[in-house]
């Protein structure tokens, strides 16, 4: 029999003391310390909602049609063409397998990037040069200009894993990071290879190289609307330059957020970091908005959330007590649902929900103390 020789241990490795705790804290913010963790939160948690948005444009019935009426043509003419130069079956079939993965893996890429530059990028830049460009400002606002808002940031260890606002606007908020709707050429757009950050980047060569690749994809896509839209007002007979004074001229500022009544505010920009997900972290700060709104006599809470947040809607109907007020369209794919919390409603409940725990409590306490004289 072989000899099998044991190591020992060494007992400073092997520890009985248990492992410490994580260690999670909910605080006000503090610009100096928390501002570039809260923006990168905030964009970092809408970037990963980029399969989701996705998701929604391949179920639409009209993308669906439009992309399976594209791959049928491209499989009938393109083999049918390339037939007539004599090339053999099994060529044909590798033709049509090689237009197979172009139209779906390279459409779904194309979705992807799509979706990601302007859909979702619109999206974070509308936050980051509104309320989150300085949310100490925007939320609790100034010595001279003081707001009933807040804005708080959830810790785990110390660090920034989650945030939540509340706001209370008396007048309506204009958004800032609205851009003119004059339709600009490809010829005049600016391209990314130019851009500072290109320049500075720790791995210039990979940026330059992911800078060129965009470039292409977007200066060429928007140089292709270019054409049909000159085609499109020469039919009509009108001059794109006249089109695009017209559209300056009827430009209105957009509303980010409507004036709320005195005793209304809103929850805005609730967002934990993705690892930390699914732990419940939602909803202690929901809960800290809730207590906030009562304690400075709010009547009702108001969130927005849009089509690509149903899960924040899910968490807020089932968990939280809001009510579904309204559901609007604001694009063909964008919608915003409007939910309302009842504040001194989930109030009573929640001081119900903390008397039935302490009196279950006390019941245990009990039951163990008699268990002594048994």
């Amino acid at each position: 029999m072989t000899n099998i020789t044991v190591g020992t241990i060494d007992p400073k490795k092997t520890s009985t003391e248990p492992k410490p705790k994580a260690n999670i804290a909910l605080r006000p913010y503090f610009a100096d310390t928390d501002k570039k963790f809260v923006q990168y939160l905030f964009y970092s948690t809408y970037f990963n909602l980029v399969p989701q948005a996705v998701r929604i444009r391949v179920k639409s019935p009209i993308v669906l049609g439009i992309w399976i009426a594209i791959y049928a043509y491209l499989v009938t003419v393109i083999p049918s063409t390339i037939g007539k130069l004599g090339w053999s079956k099994n060529l044909l079939i590798g033709v049509q397998i090689l237009v197979t993965l172009v139209v779906f893996g390279g459409g779904l890429i194309g979705l992807l990037w799509y979706t990601d530059k302007f859909d979702i990028t619109s999206r974070v830049v509308e936050g980051i040069e509104n309320d989150l460009k300085e949310p100490d400002v925007y939320y609790r606002g100034t010595p001279e200009d003081v707001r009933k808002g807040n804005f708080w940031v959830l810790t785990l260890n110390d660090e920034v894993v989650g945030c939540i606002g509340m706001d209370h606007t008396p007048k309506p908020v204009i958004d800032k990071s609205a851009k003119s709707t004059v339709y600009v050429r490809a010829s005049e757009r600016p391209r990314a290879v130019d851009a500072p950050e290109i320049h500075q980047a720790e791995w210039k060569k990979t940026a330059m190289i992911m800078a060129r690749a965009d470039d292409l994809i977007r200066l060429t896509l928007v140089g292709i609307f270019d054409i049909a839209r000159d085609l499109y007002f020469k039919f009509k007979g009108v001059s794109p330059a006249e089109v695009d004074s017209e559209n300056k001229a009827k430009e209105k500022e957009k509303v980010l957020f409507e004036a709320h009544k005195p005793n209304e505010a809103s929850v805005r920009r609730l967002a934990v970091k993705l690892e930390c997900q699914n732990h419940g972290l939602s909803t202690v700060l929901l809960k800290r908005v809730a207590f906030w709104a009562h304690a400075h006599q709010m009547e009702y809470l108001y969130a927005d959330v849009d089509e690509l947040q149903s899960k924040l809607g899910e968490i807020l109907v089932k968990r939280h007590g809001y009510t579904l007020v309204s559901k609007k369209k604001e694009g063909f794919f964008k919608t915003k649902t409007t939910y309302r919390l009842d504040v001194k409603l989930w109030m009573s409940k929640e001081l119900e929900r903390r008397a039935e725990e302490k009196s279950i409590e006390d019941q245990k306490k009990e039951d163990e103390e008699l268990k002594e004289y048994e």
